[in-house]
């Protein structure tokens, strides 16, 4: 019950914090890697967030390799790209299928070999962190019919990965990679265009590689102990939903000294708007440019952005957001300080993409609220991160102030703004405060009204901003028979309760992938608005059985 009252909550803080006019209503053609549905996060989180956001809409997603999903774009089959090869995706754009000048980053993760627990080329026990020597492993015990390793082989993004890691190999006899083009980076074992006994392409998509890897049926794959590389989201769903069962990681997280660094299992998501002047072939649609920026706008927004680090669990998730720069103070920012003091906030901005250079030369604007953070104005003009990341911000302190630094769209990262803390300043001794007349004292309760309940949905509309409890119960009939007499009694038992923040009047409506059962509920919304005043409302609708 916890975590399905959690992905309610989850729901609709999404709404109130990406919900649309509600106005549009276009179909929106998304080209993405197999690495997002294969993990879950597609049908788990994506879609029902964004069709929460932007009803209007409809999602037609169509996953294959990221080398496809390009290819399909460049024939005029999408209006926006996920893909997760930077250096096809590099080929993209300056061709003039983008939009814009670079791609916006919207999560990573990470790649990890798996191979059988037998481990005959004894990866885990020699190339735990080092994912280059595991392959040269598997290679030596390939080459000795101890071994198979199962590759994609379908210019995807971990296809392309796994050819840039055969390349830094030094034991392996390698050739340019196939469907590698004119990219020398790319390669994989053989010579002469032929590829040895133990190395299998299959073509297929993420999950279904990883099956084919799991079965490993000795009729393709002599050795019987199969190999292959994958992300680590969609290894762990395959595994827990008990779908594989003979594969464990064996290679992760490369050690900082191993060669291609410790970042070369790093695995980065980008989306793209497909450019309408781009070199598209006569007679396809032109690309839905303002639905296709709605629904790159939705994934960079910071509540999706948070939703994807909790998904499917916080402890251990898919994908890790990275739209937005990291921000640290050194020294933070004092708890008090003496009105007309001079305060000098140190920030360094950091890509969250492990691996990144420092931000270079990204406008900061430093940003103040003196009324509790009701409202903000900026502080002087921006200024550009260093070659460091880091930036110095000065201003004199009044009173009380709220901090924040707004940055804006910079390479491939998304506007956002990042509250930085408060500083408590006494008001000076020597000045009495002003003489105001006090304002009479809100006292109109919250309206609550249009109360609704179907099986997978509630909703309501509310006048005003404020907080919100929402309890919903289940109407139970018992029969307790006392000697020949029978009595009747009816409860209501709570299924579902949550709390939420309404930053703004309005129609909100939460939604729960779990269906309640036919039946007669009690739904109880209890309302406070910002001066305090409570306000409550209850209905008892009745769920019909399908």
């Amino acid at each position: 019950m916890r975590s399905r009252v959690l992905g309610m909550a989850a729901g609709a803080a999404l709404l109130a914090g990406v919900a649309g006019t509600g106005a549009q209503a276009d179909t929106i053609r998304v080209q993405s890697t197999t690495d997002t549905v294969d993990a879950g996060l597609v049908a788990g989180l994506l879609q029902p967030a964004y069709m929460t956001a932007q009803p209007g809409d409809a999602l037609q997603y169509t996953a294959v390799g990221t080398g496809k999903a390009l290819t399909n774009a460049e024939a005029g089959l999408a209006d926006v790209v996920i893909t997760h090869a930077p250096s096809l995706e590099a080929q993209f754009v300056s061709a003039g299928f983008s939009l814009e000048p670079a791609g916006r980053a919207i999560f990573y993760s990470d790649y990890v070999i798996v191979g059988p627990p037998s481990d005959p080329a004894h990866v885990l026990t020699a190339d735990p962190h080092d994912a280059v020597g595991a392959l040269e492993a598997i290679a030596a015990a390939g080459g000795a019919s101890a071994a198979d390793f199962v590759s994609r082989g379908d210019n995807s993004g971990t296809n392309v990965q796994e050819q840039i890691m055969w390349g830094l190999t030094g034991t392996v006899t390698l050739q340019t990679a196939f469907n590698a083009g004119t990219d020398t980076t790319r390669s994989e074992p053989g010579s002469g265009g032929a590829i040895p006994a133990w190395y299998h392409r299959t073509t297929k998509g993420q999950a279904a590689n990883v099956l084919e890897a799991d079965a490993c049926p000795t009729s393709t794959y002599p050795s019987g102990a199969c190999y292959t590389i994958t992300d680590r989201g969609t290894f762990n769903k395959l595994v827990n939903a008990g779908t594989v069962t003979r594969l464990k990681i064996l290679s992760e997280h490369n050690s900082a000294g191993a060669r291609g660094g410790q970042n070369l299992l790093i695995n980065p998501f980008s989306a793209y708007i497909v450019n309408p002047a781009g070199p598209l072939p006569g007679g396809s649609p032109a690309p839905n440019v303002a639905a296709a920026t709605r629904f790159l706008d939705f994934l960079t927004s910071p509540a999706f952005q948070a939703a994807v680090d909790t998904f499917p669990t916080t402890t251990d998730p898919a994908f890790h957001a990275d739209a937005f720069p990291a921000v640290s103070l050194a020294p933070p920012l004092p708890p008090t300080a003496l009105a007309g003091s001079a305060l000098t906030i140190q920030a360094t901005l950091t890509n969250k993409l492990p691996g990144s250079p420092p931000i270079n030369g990204m406008p900061v604007q430093l940003q103040q609220s003196t009324d509790g953070g009701r409202t903000y104005a900026n502080l002087g003009a921006p200024v550009n991160t260093n070659a460091a990341g880091a930036v110095a911000l000065t201003t004199t302190l009044a009173g009380t102030t709220s901090f924040r630094l707004s940055t804006p769209r910079f390479q491939t990262l998304s506007p956002d703004t990042q509250d930085l803390g408060v500083v408590s300043v006494a008001p000076p001794t020597v000045t009495p405060p002003p003489v105001t007349t006090p304002t009479a004292k809100d006292k109109t309760p919250p309206r609550i009204t249009a109360t609704r309940l179907t099986a997978r949905t509630f909703s309501f509309t509310i006048s005003e901003a404020g907080a919100v409890r929402v309890t919903i119960a289940r109407r139970i009939t018992t029969h307790v028979r006392k000697g020949t007499r029978v009595t009747t009694r009816v409860i209501y038992k709570t299924v579902r309760t949550f709390t939420f923040k309404v930053g703004r009047a309005g129609r909100l409506t939460g939604t729960s992938k779990q269906r309640l059962p036919a039946g007669t509920y009690r739904v109880a919304v209890r309302a406070t608005d910002l001066a305090g005043n409570l306000s409550t409302r209850t209905v008892h609708p009745h769920i019909k059985s399908r």
